[in-house]
């Protein structure tokens, strides 16, 4: 009969090994999360900008500052001819406001029509400024040519001064004016009178020789322009 010995084995465990077990599952967990973390922020970083690519985006940023440029001195050339156009049509629409103004409906036969004159005092004595217009008639889109003879009947030994308003050549004082308009023509000139003469009347001649020969005359009175008081 066998008898069976049992032996009883005594281990010597350290009193602090559960404490290192801990600490070493705590360093592989790191060790983990560290390579985890490191892994992660590897795959969400973008790929770095290459020399070439940051030339690329360099060059495009100045062609629109370029283009940006090149737009806003369009916007600004654009706003100029607007204006400028807004300053023509405003010019046109004060021209057939006084074309309408000064065409009379009886008259509008007339292959052109020479208003009444306008008869002014000026600060200077003895110097008048008068405003003469003459305007197209029935013909259409035509270009008017002629002259205009201003003369200004009166007493006196000597003939009074006639030229165009600040025109100082002396030698261009005969009253007689050159006239080219396609709509209107609006002449201003100075009359000087001499010391002694007394203005009686205005005579006022239109030849045109295009578009086609034609005369016009008038002759206004000087005292039907002189106000009670200037009457001389």
């Amino acid at each position: 009969m066998n008898t069976e010995s049992y032996r009883t084995v005594v281990k010597r465990v350290h009193p602090h090994a559960w404490r290192w077990q801990v600490l070493g599952a705590v360093l592989v967990l790191s060790a983990s999360l560290a390579v985890g973390v490191w892994w992660g922020m590897h795959i969400a970083t973008p790929a770095s900008v290459t020399l070439g690519d940051e030339s690329a985006l360099r060059d495009r940023v100045i062609q629109l500052q370029l283009q940006t440029e090149a737009d806003q001195q369009t916007v600004k050339q654009l706003r100029d001819d607007l204006g400028q156009q807004a300053t023509d049509i405003a010019d046109l629409e004060d021209l057939l406001s006084l074309y309408r103004s000064v065409v009379a409906p009886e008259e509008t036969n007339a292959a052109a029509i020479l208003r009444p004159p306008d008869l002014r005092r000026t600060a200077e004595p003895g110097v008048w400024q008068l405003t003469l217009v003459v305007h197209r008639g029935i013909e259409a889109d035509a270009l008017f040519r002629g002259n205009l003879a201003l003369k200004i009947v009166g007493q006196g030994e000597f003939q009074p001064d006639i030229r165009l308003l600040g025109e100082v050549d002396s030698q261009k004082t005969s009253g007689v004016f050159p006239l080219v308009f396609r709509y209107l023509r609006q002449l201003q000139v100075e009359i000087s009178l001499p010391e002694g003469f007394v203005p009686e009347a205005i005579e006022s001649v239109v030849t045109l020789t295009s578009p086609k020969k034609h005369t016009i005359r008038r002759a206004d009175r000087w005292q039907e322009f002189m106000e009670p008081s200037s009457a001389s």
